[in-house]
């Protein structure tokens, strides 16, 4: 009992003094403290902000899209150096929360920092713009950079889809009037298949590259058709037999006269000429003849024109001549008899000319003389002919003489009288 009662005198005696102390005592460790280990400040740059409850704009159709890079911060940290020599920047996190939006677009930017006195940001809100998110389907169309190699031709261009799904935010959206596929030839020489990279184009043909839009698909199959081309010529024919006194002889324009095609190689081969199948009629004419035909009808299939803007409309002309007619006299002892029969020798009877009408162009006939129509007879084939037997010396026999003419000149028949005779 007297121990504690000296215990409660030694505290009570002079308290005022023992309460200095103990705070004198306090604030020396502090100055001590602060001695030894000082507060500093260290800044940090480039502090992603964390968001949160963006699915709550996303579920009321809504996107939105933060301004000026206000979702980066550069934070200042205030601690004890030995706290200060710690940290780093992945240590200090900002958040703002996007259900707190205000009308004005701003929102909270709230930082925390373990063992940190104090946290300032360079500043304290997000700006954020707000839209309706909208959704809409545009063309894809394509162009080509460059040409395919020499010899070839560009052909059909496929890509495996022709529309494509944007959305995003309506004011990015709306800027955006179709798709672009860019093709890149470059000398090509064979047919192209490859995923192309899809790029969005405003109606004056800028590029329109936002991050707010979302694409279906970045790419699309493209698949570019290059085709081996090859000149060929254009054929006709006639049918029919022109007007008496009018002659076709095989003279023909065609226009165009040859025509350039694309397709494979293999088919290309294959394709020595374009055909027109259905014959000029010169039946009757007496003038040249001019018909048109439509040459599409006539292409080979898996064949095209390799300009795809040709006239498919040709032009076929059939000459028609007006014909002459020329005399000639043929004398016999020009007459070469040919295949007597054995034993006999033959010529003809009388001197007289012979007379022979030829009708032909007047260019042709010109050219015509006695000599040059060769006159012969062929004894053995008359005798065949006319059933004869019992061929004897003094018989006369009245045989066709043989005329040589071109093609498009005629003779009418002429006859010469020969008598045989024994050797």
């Amino acid at each position: 009992m007297k121990t504690l009662k000296r215990l409660g005198g030694f505290i009570t005696n002079n308290l005022w003094l023992k309460i200095l102390a103990l705070f004198l005592a306090v604030l020396i460790w502090v100055l001590v403290a602060q001695i030894n280990n000082p507060a500093s400040t260290v800044t940090f740059s480039n502090i992603k902000v964390t968001l949160l409850n963006a699915d709550t704009l996303e579920n009321e159709g809504k996107v939105y899209q933060v301004l000026d890079r206000t979702d980066v911060v550069k934070v200042t940290v205030k601690a004890p150096e030995s706290v200060i020599r710690t940290l780093t920047a992945s240590d200090v996190t900002a958040v703002a929360d996007l259900s707190e939006i205000t009308p004005q677009g701003t929102v909270p930017i709230v930082y925390t920092l373990d063992r940190a006195e104090n946290i300032v940001g360079d500043h304290d809100e997000l700006l954020v713009s707000v839209e309706d998110k909208v959704t809409k389907y545009v063309n894809i169309q394509y162009v080509t950079n460059g040409s395919v190699g020499e010899g070839c031709v560009l052909g059909k261009v496929n890509l495996d889809r022709n529309r494509l799904e944007i959305s995003g935010p309506r004011s990015d959206v709306d800027q955006v009037s179709y798709a672009m596929v860019v093709i890149d030839l470059d000398g090509a020489m064979k047919t192209i298949s490859a995923d192309m990279e899809i790029t969005l184009v405003d109606d004056s043909g800028i590029k329109v590259d936002k991050d707010t839009i979302s694409k279906q698909t970045d790419y699309v199959t493209t698949t570019v058709t290059v085709l081996s081309t090859k000149e060929v010529p254009i054929i006709a024919s006639v049918t029919g037999i022109p007007s008496g006194g009018y002659l076709y002889v095989g003279d023909m324009e065609i226009f165009p006269e040859t025509v350039s095609l694309a397709g494979d190689t293999a088919t290309l081969n294959l394709i020595p000429y374009i055909e027109i199948t259905d014959p000029v009629d010169i039946t009757g004419a007496r003038n040249d003849i001019i018909a048109t035909f439509d040459l599409s009808n006539y292409l080979p299939s898996n064949a095209s024109y390799e300009d795809p803007d040709l006239d498919d409309e040709i032009s076929v002309t059939a000459k028609i001549y007006r014909t002459v007619e020329k005399t000639i006299n043929i004398a016999p002892s020009i007459i070469s008899i040919t295949d007597l029969p054995s034993g006999f020798t033959a010529e003809a009877v009388g001197s007289d000319d012979i007379s022979v009408r030829v009708v032909g162009l007047e260019t042709d006939l010109n050219a015509i003389t006695a000599d040059s129509l060769s006159p012969s007879v062929d004894v053995a084939e008359y005798i065949e002919d006319a059933g004869l037997e019992n061929i004897k010396e003094g018989d006369v026999l009245t045989i066709p003489v043989n005329l040589r003419v071109s093609e498009n000149v005629t003779a009418d028949d002429c006859f010469v009288r020969i008598i045989l005779y024994k050797d």
